[in-house]
């Protein structure tokens, strides 16, 4: 096995999704070079892969992320199936599909945007970003019922859905809030939160999001045991080109990240500025892996343990508990300087 040709053309130029572009003409080797590190040992099951990345781009990096993510724990890959996209083979094997969260129809892409983006309204930031990830979630459900829970390689394993977030500009500032309201009907409203000055999170359950007037969007799917055929969602709204740039060995970019991690006993994060020629950032950052208490087939906590992840679990008294390292990654920005040929910026 060997480095999948993500950037020799075989996609028309007209139809290549614009960060493939900009990667592939871009001065970015140390950024091509971590995307191909990804991809060395996937294969490519239907012939398609290549032209995909380079057409829709977004779905095919979260794979590559999650191969590249597997590879890190040690896990072996079985890709003599041809669904789901991960058949692994542990002590515990289990099944992965991936997917992501994508814009609605006429909705922004979460590239190619502006600083006048920016959300005015997280309530409603959020709202909306739940339901792209219900949608998502519901709509692998259902292919899970009808066609991979019959496949032989599925039967009596866990099944785990892998779910980041790219619906909207600026999709990674939702954080877990969208997909914590969409598995376990939780939701922490900063809004109301600041506007009581309370020194507490506020945070309350909800059964539902609003779509429009005349239509409601059930949530909690892992309250009850609907939706016990799902072991496990692995979630991220971090596994973006930002996080190609920063594992790329690339110490003269012009970067400065922000990131921002929990702070115990405090509402604010603590927030870090860090140069690209300091900065360090792991490839398991940011993951989460977020079990069903009612699923038939548990999956085992050891089965995607890694020390820079967080896993999420209902305690026995129903509340929501995390394992995470203390410094947990839960958001990051990105800003760069661009030198023109004349030596401006």
């Amino acid at each position: 096995m060997s480095e999948l040709p993500l950037f020799k053309d075989v996609a028309k130029i007209e139809a290549q999704h614009p960060v493939y572009q900009m990667i592939r003409d871009g001065d970015y080797a140390p950024e091509r070079k971590v995307l191909l590190e990804w991809s060395d040992g996937f294969e490519d099951r239907d012939g398609k892969f290549c032209h995909e990345f380079q057409t829709s781009f977004e779905p095919c990096l979260w794979e590559l992320y999650l191969h590249a993510f597997l590879k890190e724990l040690g896990a072996t890959i079985d890709f003599s199936y041809s669904a789901p996209d991960f058949v692994v083979d542990a002590e515990e094997p289990f099944c992965i599909e991936a997917t992501i969260s994508a814009p609605p129809m006429d909705g922004q892409p979460a590239h190619g945007y502006s600083m006048d983006s920016l959300p005015s309204d997280f309530n409603r930031f959020n709202q909306d970003a739940t339901i792209r990830l219900c949608n998502s979630f519901t709509s692998k459900v259902k292919r899970l019922r009808e066609r991979y829970s019959k496949l032989a390689q599925c039967k009596n394993k866990p099944f785990v859905l892998a779910i980041a977030s790219f619906d909207r500009p600026f999709s990674h500032m939702s954080a877990f809030r969208p997909i914590i309201s969409a598995l376990y009907g939780l939701y922490h409203d900063e809004e109301q939160t600041l506007a009581s000055g309370s020194n507490e999170m506020v945070s309350y359950n909800v059964s539902g999001v609003l779509k429009n007037e005349n239509a409601t969007i059930d949530l909690g799917y892992f309250c009850s045991p609907e939706y016990s055929d799902v072991s496990a969602v692995i979630f991220s709204s971090l596994a973006t080109w930002g996080k190609v740039r920063a594992l790329a060995d690339n110490p003269s970019a012009m970067t400065v990240y922000t990131t921002y991690h929990p702070n115990r006993g405090s509402l604010y994060p603590i927030i870090r500025k860090i140069s690209k020629s300091e900065y360090f950032e792991h490839l398991s950052d940011g993951l989460c892996v977020l079990h069903n208490p009612f699923a038939k087939h548990p999956l085992k906590p050891s089965a995607l343990s890694h020390e820079r992840l967080a896993q999420g679990f209902v305690k026995d008294d129903g509340e929501l508990d995390f394992s995470a390292p203390d410094d947990f990654l839960l958001m990051r920005s990105l800003m760069s300087v661009k030198v023109d040929k004349s030596g401006g910026s």
